[in-house]
């Protein structure tokens, strides 16, 4: 079983949505202040536990077990798995990191991910470049009837909104460029939009959640403001058609893509 990252400095991994690294396999980037944990254990993954792979803060303290270096570098570097070259025993080479956190203020998302990054340059040796290339992801384009209605003049005078949630999107005065952005977030891959449809559009998009725990939250989120989440589709491009009149279709999309130009299979030692 493979739980998912929890919240806290593991959540960077489902949240990267834009490439945040600019550097070079010639020259990594000296940084004014460069943030490390104050103290990191790494050991081996206990093969017995099989697939299972998992993160927790208690305090100060921050542990993963028998976690996949990909999924390291992909919260070091702040970058979605379409977006990766790296090499393939990334995914099979587990470790377990036992660290402790920087005393001082909150740890944010873009602190994690450097200190994941330190840790990865001066552990592992890591080094990396950033390319533009061709990806597989989606085009949002119309469907026959397109449903999704454009904001009245006084709603765009009142600006622009938006929120989403693990099987949810909504905004007011929302550009299509904007609800593709969120569509590739909550698919994991890149969505271009291709719908050629100009302005803001208010959007409501639901669909039901595969996860219990997600399945739970919606039915309450959906009780408060009368929405029957157990008649939702089950997917998203289902919720698209249906209740937009917009669909995905798979495409070639231009990204940004990180290649690990080196990565040692073992750390130096603790």
């Amino acid at each position: 079983m493979k739980h998912a990252m929890l919240a806290g400095f593991a959540a960077i991994v489902a949240a990267v949505g834009v490439l945040s690294v600019n550097t070079s396999t010639a020259q990594q980037p000296q940084q004014a202040k460069s943030l490390r944990f104050e103290v990191a254990a790494i050991k081996p993954g206990t093969s017995k536990l099989g697939n299972y792979s998992s993160s927790s803060t208690r305090g100060l303290q921050f542990q993963m077990v028998n976690t996949p270096l990909k999924q390291w570098v992909e919260s070091g570097l702040s970058v979605r798995d379409y977006a990766l070259k790296a090499p393939a025993w990334l995914d099979t080479t587990r470790f377990d990191l036992n660290a402790k956190l920087p005393e001082g203020e909150p740890i944010t998302r873009n602190d994690a991910a450097e200190m994941m990054k330190s840790l990865l340059v001066e552990r592992f040796g890591m080094k990396w470049h950033e390319e533009n290339g061709i990806v597989s992801g989606y085009e949002l384009v119309t469907d026959k009837n397109v449903l999704v209605q454009p904001t009245s003049l006084l709603d765009r005078l009142r600006g622009h909104g938006s929120s989403w949630g693990p099987s949810l999107i909504s905004g007011t005065n929302m550009p299509m460029s904007e609800l593709a952005k969120m569509l590739g977030d909550a698919l994991g891959m890149p969505v271009l939009d291709a719908t050629h449809l100009t302005g803001g559009y208010d959007v409501k998009l639901m669909w039901r959640p595969s996860d219990d725990a997600a399945l739970a939250e919606q039915r309450k989120y959906g009780k408060q403001y009368g929405d029957d989440v157990d008649n939702l589709p089950s997917s998203i491009s289902t919720a698209l058609r249906e209740q937009l009149g917009l669909r995905l279709q798979n495409a070639k999309v231009p990204s940004k893509v990180i290649v690990v130009d080196y990565i040692s299979r073992q750390p130096t030692e603790n």
